[in-house]
This record gives structure tokens, C-alpha cells and sequence, in this order.
């Protein structure tokens, strides 16, 4: 078995597992009684997964204590970080979800079109159809910049991309 499984996994995997061999317990119990002729068989059968039975329930009931005890020693779960609001859907959503990538404190300062897209990329993978281009990312940042959210720290000229940064109460 995988060390990879939950604990839930494995619970419900061995109550899977007890569940079976009792089934085929009982139905080789049916079987001994119909057919005269194949007891032989059905007993060892019914014996083979009585002892199967067994073996399962004494590791269901030792993975519970066990489990039960773990469960009390990590105490409480700390709760998954929420992912970020999305924008809404519609011709604004790339530009809502680079928005989001330049507020990220993820993103190193100062950062220019090639790294927000990297990062817009990265962070929102599954929402894009098409992965963001650092030309979209310049756009979305020289608006930014307009609307006083960014600064720009060093202006891009041909093959040098613009620096930006964010300003203290910005974005």
C-alpha cells in the first residue's frame, strides 16, 4: 500500500477489505450448506477468509487506536490559505488576475512586464486559457503606474523592459 494515502484512505480501504471477507465468509457458510458434494472446498475457503477476517480486524482496530492517538497529539488543523478573490469573468479578467500578481508580496521588488507574467503564469495557471504574455503584463503596468499604484523606477527602452515597484499605500 502507498505511503501516500489519508488516513480516511487507509480507514476506509480496511473497512473495504473486513467488509469483503466477511461477505465471502458468509457466502462460503451458504455455499457449505447448499453444496454437499464441494464442502470440502467451502470450508477451507470459509476458513481461508475467517482468517483473513481476523487479521484485518485486529489492524482496523490497532490503526484506529493508532490514528485516534494522532489525531489527539496534532491537535487542531490549521486552516488552508484562502486563494484570492478572482476578478469577475468578461474582458477585464487578465488584467484583474496581473493586478493580483503585482499585489502579491511574492513577487520581489522591482519587478518588470516579463516577471508579473511569469507570475500572473504561475499563480493562475488553471484560469487561463492562454498564459499571459509580457506584453499584456506592460499594459496592465503602465496603467497601474497611471492611476498612481505603481512607480516606475527605471523607464524601458528598446530590448530593456521598465522596472516598476509599488508604492507604499498602492496596490
Amino acid at each position: 500500500m502507498s505511503a501516500k494515502l489519508s488516513i480516511e484512505e487507509m480507514l476506509a480501504h480496511l473497512e473495504n477489505r473486513e467488509a469483503h471477507h466477511r461477505d465471502q465468509e458468509a457466502f462460503h457458510a451458504e455455499q457449505e450448506v447448499f453444496h454437499g458434494q464441494q464442502q470440502a472446498h467451502h470450508r477451507e475457503q470459509r476458513a481461508a477468509h475467517a482468517a483473513e477476517l481476523e487479521k484485518v480486524r485486529e489492524s482496523l482496530a490497532a490503526f484506529r487506536a493508532a490514528a485516534a492517538s494522532a489525531v489527539d497529539l496534532v491537535g487542531p488543523v490549521e486552516p488552508v490559505p484562502a486563494t484570492p478573490k478572482l476578478p469577475p469573468p468578461g474582458k477585464t479578467f487578465v488584467s484583474g488576475l496581473v493586478r493580483l500578481a503585482v499585489a502579491s508580496p511574492e513577487l520581489p521588488e522591482p519587478f518588470g512586464p516579463a516577471a508579473v507574467a511569469a507570475e500572473t503564469n504561475r499563480r493562475f495557471q488553471a484560469h487561463l486559457r492562454v498564459p499571459v504574455d509580457s506584453r499584456i503584463a506592460s499594459d496592465v503596468l503602465r496603467r497601474l503606474e497611471k492611476e498612481g499604484e505603481l512607480k516606475l523606477v527605471k523607464k524601458g527602452r528598446a530590448r530593456h523592459e521598465a522596472l516598476y515597484k509599488r508604492r507604499s499605500g498602492g496596490v
